[in-house]
C-alpha cells in the first residue's frame, strides 16, 4: 500500500500589484517556507494577516502549499 510522507509546506501570500496596460490586475506573491504540517487554518490565517500588515500593497489572500512524497 502506498503512503504519503510529508516533505515541506509553504505559505503563499498574494497582493495587488497594480494594473496592466489592458486594465487587468497584476498579482504579486510572497512565499514563506518551513510551515509545520500540523498548522491549523486559523493559525495560518492569523499569520498571513499579520505578515500582510507589513506590506503597503493591498492583501488579496493566502494559500498553503504542501509537498509530499509517495512511499
Amino acid at each position: 500500500m502506498t503512503n504519503l510522507e510529508y516533505k515541506q509546506a509553504l505559505l503563499k501570500l498574494a497582493y495587488e500589484g497594480g494594473l496592466t496596460e489592458e486594465g487587468k490586475m497584476k498579482v504579486k506573491t510572497k512565499s514563506y517556507r518551513n510551515i509545520y504540517s500540523n498548522a491549523t487554518a486559523d493559525s495560518l490565517q492569523e499569520v498571513a494577516e499579520t505578515l500582510s500588515s507589513f506590506s503597503s500593497q493591498p492583501y488579496i489572500g493566502a494559500e498553503k502549499i504542501e509537498t509530499s512524497t509517495l512511499i
